[in-house]
């Protein structure tokens, strides 16, 4: 097995850790209103929905490919990132592995960020460029294994440091970042990094990078 079909193969375990992250995150409780930037098929809402009984519940998507059993309880719109308007303010709004597919990515964080009503947060997942692979190939040949050139639809590395940036301009606090998703041990077939590594070092051994930051309350 190579090393990209190891990763391939352990993209879904990644998946669900990154999902699990951000919810962990995003502080969530019963009776919140979430907003889901670029929803796809509803994974997260779903949760939401089945486990913390929310207040309401939107979703974005330039596909409208919302599955079917979500459409009663989610206000979607069918629409890209950068350009939505009209959207209520919410008390959570989830950017998973989202930002990474944008054009204009600091933009939509913007707009996303003035969406947080006082007392909510945003979190915000995006690959993380620190990671060891990352590293090790951006040293080697010249690009970083989140964003190979046949990676098309990874356009935008988004930096932590300017996630934050961003955040606090538009007048939310973040926390300290945090990390999700296993990665695997370059060259070695799609073994994954032992846990004990992973809780020492998450900087060097996660795929994803969390940042999440709350609006003060009034």
């Amino acid at each position: 097995m190579s090393a990209d079909s190891g990763q391939i193969a352990s993209e879904g375990i990644s998946t669900d850790e990154i999902v699990a992250g951000a919810l962990q995150a995003a502080r969530p409780a019963p009776g919140l209103r979430w907003l889901d930037i670029g929803c796809g098929r509803g994974h997260l809402l779903r949760r939401i929905r089945d486990e913390w009984s929310p207040a309401g519940l939107w979703g974005i998507d330039p596909i409208d490919w919302l599955a079917e059993d979500l459409r009663g309880d989610v206000e979607f719109t069918s629409v890209a990132a950068e350009q939505a308007r009209g959207l209520p303010q919410v008390d959570r709004v989830m950017m998973v592995e989202v930002i990474e597919h944008l054009e204009a990515p600091w933009s939509a964080l913007r707009a996303a960020a003035r969406l947080v009503a006082p007392g909510g947060w945003i979190v915000v997942s995006t690959p993380n460029l620190a990671r060891l692979r990352n590293r090790i190939e951006l040293a080697v040949r010249g690009q970083f294994t989140s964003f190979r050139p046949d990676n098309v639809v990874h356009i935008s590395p988004a930096p932590p440091h300017i996630t934050r940036r961003i955040l606090g301009e538009e007048g939310l606090i973040a926390d300290r970042p945090r990390y999700a998703g296993r990665d695997v041990i370059s060259l070695t077939g799609g073994r994954t990094w032992p846990e004990g590594v992973r809780e020492r070092l998450p900087v060097l051994t996660s795929v994803s990078v969390i940042t999440a930051a709350q609006r003060p309350a009034v």
